[in-house]
C-alpha cells in the first residue's frame, strides 16, 4: 500500500477527492489531509507519506513553497500538484522543484489514480534501481574510490593531521572547505547469514544523497556508514541533520525490514582538526543506543551525562571511560589486565594491589553514578569493607568475583536510567496533548515549543520513546474523547468533530472510520462498542 496525504484549502475540492476515490479498493491509503500547506508541514514530517497531493494556490504557505521544503527534508516523497491556472510559469517552476505529477482542476477521479499511477509506477521502478547492487559492487572494485573512503576513515579516526590536508583531500575530489562540520554515523544491524540486506540499505542511503554538496559519504565497513556533514552551525543542527536522519531511517525501514538501523550525531566542530571529535561522539551515541536496543536515532548531547556541567567525558580516567559504556559480557575483559598482575604467591603484596585496584574502580563507578545524578551508597555493596576485600584477595578467582560484583551493580544501575532520558519531556508534551486536543491549532510546532525542543528534534523523541508518531497519539485522544461523547451525551456528530478539534465534520468521520472500523453514527448505536479506555 501507498500512503497519500492532501493539501487542499478548499473543502468541496478535498471531499471530491477523499470520497469520489474508492480508496480501499485501491492500493493507496489517504493518510490524511490538510487546509494549508503550513499546517500540513509538520503532519508531513510526522506521517512522512510516500505521495504528497497539494493545491498551488493556498493561504500562509503555498504548494510551491511546500514542495520545495519536502523535496529537500523528505527527498523520497513524490508531489501531485493541483492548479486551477493554466500558466506555463507555474508548470515550470514545479519541473524545476521536481515535481512528478502537475494537474488542472477540476480534476476527475479517474485523472488522479491515472497520475498515483505513474507516480507509484516510479517508485517501483526506483525500488528496483536501489536494490541493483552490481553499482554497489563497481564501486568497490575501483581503486579511485576505494582510496578516497580509505583517507576519509583515517581522517575521522584522528589518523591525519597537519597543514596540507585540504590539498590532500583536494587531491582526491574532496573538498573539505567548510564553516562547521559535523559526523553522522549509520550502523546497521541485521543476521549474519543476510549481509546482503546490508548492502540494500547502503544503496538506499547513497541513493537518499545523490547530489548533495554538503556532505561526504563513505563507508567503513559493511555495515557501517559514515557522513561529514559540512557547513553546519548548532543552530542549523536541527534543521538539517534530524530531518536527514529520520528520512535515512524511514527509507530503511520501509523498504528493507530485515535490518535495523542505529543513527548516532556527533558535536559540531568549527574546524577540520576536530573533526574526528565529532566522530568519536556520534560513535559513542550509537554504542549508547545498543545498550538500550530501542533507539533509532541519538545525538550525543542528548546522552544523559553529556549534558551535565560537570561531565568528565572528555578527560576521563580510562576505567571510568570502559565503564561507562560496559556490558556484562565485557566484565572480564576489563578484569583481565589487573587479574594478570596479581601474585598468587605472595598474600601481602595482592592485599595492597587489591586494595588500590578496588579503590579506583569505586572510585570511577562513584563519579559516573554522580553523573547520572544518583547515590554511590546505593551502588557499592554495603558489605565491602577492608576485611572483605583481605578475604578476597586471597586468590585471583574470589578477587575477580568480587570486582565483579562491583560492576554489576554498576551496570545494573545505569541501564535502570538510560530509557528515562526523555521520561519528563514526553510526560510534558502529554499532558499538554490531553489538555488542548480539542483546538484545531494544536500541532507538532506548537507542542515542541512547550517542551522547548524543536520541532524535528521533538518529533524524533516522541515517536521514539512513545512507541508512536505524534499524529498517531493526538488522533488517539481526539478519537477516545469523541467515543465518550457519543456514548454519554446527545451531542450531533458534527458538532463533536468541533468539540474534539477537527474542523471538518467529514474529515472527523473519515478519521473515525479508520481508526474504529465504523462511522461516528454506527459506534452510537452498538453497545458493544461503548467500552472506553479513561484517558
Amino acid at each position: 500500500m501507498y500512503s497519500v496525504f492532501l493539501v487542499e484549502d478548499e473543502i468541496v475540492t478535498r471531499e471530491g477527492i477523499r470520497n469520489s476515490i474508492p480508496w480501499d479498493r485501491t492500493p493507496y491509503t489517504l493518510a490524511g489531509e490538510a487546509p494549508d500547506g503550513e499546517m500540513a508541514l509538520s503532519i508531513l514530517r510526522d506521517i512522512k507519506p510516500d505521495i504528497l497531493i497539494t493545491d498551488i494556490k493556498m493561504p500562509f504557505m503555498d504548494g510551491l513553497a511546500l514542495s520545495r521544503i519536502v523535496k529537500k527534508d523528505q527527498p523520497w516523497m513524490k508531489i501531485i500538484i493541483l492548479s486551477g491556472h493554466d500558466e506555463f510559469q507555474y508548470a515550470k517552476e514545479a519541473i524545476s522543484i521536481g515535481v512528478e505529477e502537475y494537474l488542472l482542476k477540476p480534476v476527475s477521479a479517474t485523472d488522479m489514480l491515472s497520475s498515483l499511477k505513474k507516480v507509484t509506477d516510479q517508485i517501483e521502478a526506483e525500488q528496483k534501481r536501489m536494490t541493483n547492487i552490481e553499482t554497489l559492487r563497481m564501486k568497490i572494485e575501483s581503486t579511485e574510490e576505494v582510496v578516497r573512503e580509505k583517507w576519509l576513515c583515517n581522517l575521522v579516526t584522528g589518523q591525519i593531521k597537519g597543514s596540507d590536508t585540504v590539498e590532500k583531500a583536494r587531491s582526491l575530489g574532496i573538498d573539505l572547505i567548510a564553516n562547521g562540520y559535523l559526523v553522522l554515523i549509520v550502523e546497521i544491524f541485521t543476521s549474519p547469514d543476510n549481509y546482503a540486506a546490508c548492502t540494500i540499505v547502503k544503496s538506499l542511503i547513497a541513493e537518499l544523497v545523490k547530489g548533495r554538496n554538503d556532505l561526504l559519504l563513505f563507508s567503513q565497513s559493511l555495515v557501517k556508514q559514515t557522513m561529514i556533514i559540512k557547513d553546519i552551525s548548532r543552530d542549523s543542527l536541527d534543521d538539517r541533520v534530524y530531518p536527514l536522519a529520520q528520512a535515512i531511517q524511514f527509507e530503511a525501514q520501509r523498504r528493507n525490514g530485515d535490518c535495523r538501523i542505529s543513527i548516532g550525531i556527533g558535536t559540531v566542530a568549527e574546524h577540520i582538526g576536530e573533526i574526528s571529535r565529532s566522530y568519536s561522539d556520534a560513535e559513542k551515541a550509537v554504542r549508547y543506543m545498543s545498550l538500550t536496543g530501542k533507539k533509532n536515532i541519538l545525538s550525543f548531547g542528548d546522552i544523559p551525562w553529556c549534558r551535565s556541567s560537570e561531565c568528565l567525558w572528555l578527560d576521563a580516567d580510562p576505567v571510568a571511560e570502559r565503564l561507562r559504556f560496559a556490558c556484562i559480557e565485557e566484565i572480564d575483559d576489563i578484569l583481565a589486565p589487573y587479574m594478570e598482575l596479581l601474585d598468587e604467591r605472595a598474600a601481602a603484596t595482592n592485599l595492597s594491589y587489591c586494595l588500590l585496584v578496588c579503590g579506583d574502580i569505586i572510585e570511577a563507578i562513584s563519579m559516573l553514578v554522580e553523573e547520572f545524578k544518583g547515590d554511590p551508597h546505593d551502588i557499592i555493596p554495603s558489605d565491602l569493607r577492608r576485611e572483605h576485600i583481605i578475604v578476597s584477595s586471597r586468590s585471583r578467582a574470589s578477587f575477580a568475583a568480587e570486582l565483579r560484583s562491583i560492576i554489576e551493580h554498576w551496570i545494573a544501575f545505569r541501564d535502570s536510567r538510560l530509557n528515562s532520558r526523555h521520561h519528563a519531556l514526553i510526560a510534558k508534551a502529554k499532558q499538554y496533548i490531553d489538555e488542548h486536543y480539542m483546538s484545531q491549532d494544536i500541532s507538532l510546532n506548537c507542542v515542541a515549543a512547550q517542551v522547548n525542543v524543536s520541532p524535528n528534534h521533538f518529533s524524533t523523541i516522541f515517536s521514539q520513546e512513545a512507541g508512536i508518531t505524534f499524529i498517531e497519539y493526538l488522533t488517539s485522544v481526539r478519537i477516545n474523547a469523541a467515543k465518550r461523547l457519543l456514548s454519554g451525551s446527545g451531542m450531533k456528530c458534527a458538532d463533536i468533530a468541533y468539540e474534539v478539534g477537527y474542523g471538518d465534520p467529514h474529515y472527523f468521520s473519515f478519521i473515525f472510520k479508520k481508526t474504529m472500523g465504523i462511522a461516528p453514527s454506527e459506534f452510537r448505536l452498538s453497545p458493544s462498542e461503548r467500552s472506553v479506555p479513561a484517558q
